[in-house]
């Protein structure tokens, strides 16, 4: 049964983005006709009509955001999951909003209105969805419209989740206690054991269960849900990442019959062919844009130290072959002669002046277009380890050289969470094998939102 806060956080913004969508039609209608920006050749016609797309655009752009859960208060997103989310509802719902213009003849629509329209339409929409996220922390700070949770479990899982929600303390939800058999060191108080746990979840008004046992366990899992039958609580379950990693399965129904197979290698030849189109469209745009930074700062890099202006450095790629990675030099001068090869670490006493600023920034990153244009690495992937980390990880590590049946790339989804430099090269392969199992063009674009996001924060950048 909803809460009456949550129907509120649930109807505002589905409210917010349909009087946005009206207001972009108006505006857009006053813009083209009233505003004498664009030359008018046949008469300024009734608003009428216009009125009339802006309420079927309302129809269709909320219909587009509900089905894709942007409207579901109990899912907590980041700013860069919500932002693609809009994004990709604006560009299907402007195609179809457009699409009736070509067939309706009783009155002849502006096409540049009402694409006009689309364009202002996702720019309220998206300051909406601000003013909704400042608003639910301010909430959410207060101890409003908070979901009370309670972790089912121990161990290192549980350890994650709890520190996951001190770090972001505003994600709608407040850990009360955890239902366990035994003490295990978190910091957070145990309510009870799994027999106890339908008088805990009424006594502590819990809403939310966060299951963090293994999958191995998955009996417990039916139990609970036995002893939680007919109470108002959700189920969220947190399992292992290498768990995921081996327990992809598809199914398939032959007439009645469910198989279970092994999920099939995502980049398969179209998906590959299409991934290779985005890198080089994206790529070259990119190498445009970047052209005078890049410029000035190889001009600063040649005045500041001596050395080359790039660092080359054998990696292995695709198919294990082996190709030079280009960055800008950012350190001294075989820097690596007492050392041997190691990985970077913060505050590195060899990273030069404008080197440190280059890092921080991830500009040392930008010759890897390169790369990538030469068919090396891609924009999105594993990154490339030297041939001497390889040799030693394939021994140490299981599954570490299927990261080589695609290409490496400048970033990452292992990268995007934290797990860069001198971090847990178990957990870099976990993250790594799951991306290539669960790529798609959309996860790409995701990846890269949140890595320019974790470049503006500065996340791990030396």
């Amino acid at each position: 049964m909803r809460k009456k806060s949550d129907i509120i956080l649930f109807l505002a913004p589905i409210i917010l983005d349909a009087i946005s969508i009206f207001i972009a039609f108006i505006l857009a209608y006053l813009i083209r006709f009233y505003s004498r920006l664009i030359p008018i050749t046949k008469g300024i016609p009734a608003i009428g009509p216009y009125l009339s797309m802006a309420v079927f655009a309302m129809v269709v752009w909320i219909a587009i955001l509900y089905l894709s859960k942007v409207y579901d208060t109990k899912k907590v997103r980041s700013v860069v999951d919500e932002t693609y989310e809009v994004i990709k509802g604006i560009i299907i719902g402007t195609v179809i909003v457009l699409a009736p213009i070509f067939f309706y003849r009783e009155f002849l629509f502006s096409r540049v209105t009402i694409l006009l329209a689309c364009i202002i339409s996702g720019v309220l929409i998206m300051s909406g969805k601000g003013i909704i996220r400042v608003v639910k922390m301010a909430l959410y700070r207060k101890g409003i419209a908070v979901h009370n949770a309670c972790i089912v479990g121990g161990g290192n899982r549980a350890k994650e989740v709890i520190e996951r929600f001190k770090k972001n303390p505003i994600t709608g939800y407040r850990l009360v206690g955890k239902i366990t058999e035994r003490e295990d060191g978190n910091d957070l108080p145990i309510l009870g054991n799994l027999f106890q746990i339908r008088e805990i979840i009424e006594k502590n008004k819990i809403d939310t269960l966060i299951l963090t046992f293994p999958l191995s366990e998955h009996k417990k899992a039916a139990k609970i849900l036995l002893r939680c039958n007919g109470l108002p609580v959700d189920l969220k379950f947190v399992p292992d990442p290498y768990e995921l990693l081996t327990s992809k399965i598809e199914y398939y129904d032959l007439d009645g019959f469910t198989m279970l197979g092994i999920k099939e290698f995502a980049l398969t030849y179209w998906n590959a062919l299409t991934k290779r189109i985005f890198d080089v469209v994206v790529t070259s745009i990119l190498l445009i844009i970047l052209a005078p930074l890049t410029l000035v700062i190889s001009i600063i890099i040649k005045l500041s130290s001596k050395g080359p202006l790039f660092y080359r450095q054998k990696r292995i790629g695709k198919d294990e072959k082996v190709f030079e990675i280009l960055k800008f030099r950012s350190m001294e001068m075989n820097a690596e002669e007492t050392t041997g090869p190691v990985f970077a670490t913060a505050n590195d006493a060899r990273t030069t002046n404008i080197g440190r600023v280059i890092r921080r920034w991830g500009i040392d990153e930008i010759p890897q277009l390169i790369n990538v244009i030469k068919g090396q690495m891609s924009l999105v992937g594993p990154r490339p380890e030297r041939p001497e980390f390889v040799e030693k990880f394939s021994e140490e590590i299981s599954r570490y050289l299927e990261r080589h049946r695609v290409r490496p790339g400048i970033t990452g989804w292992a990268q995007v969470n934290g797990l860069r430099g001198n971090s847990s090269i178990k957990e870099r392969v976990e993250y790594d094998l799951y991306y290539i199992e669960n790529w798609s063009l959309g996860f790409d674009i995701k990846i890269l939102l949140t890595t320019l996001s974790a470049i503006i924060r500065g996340e791990n950048a030396y």
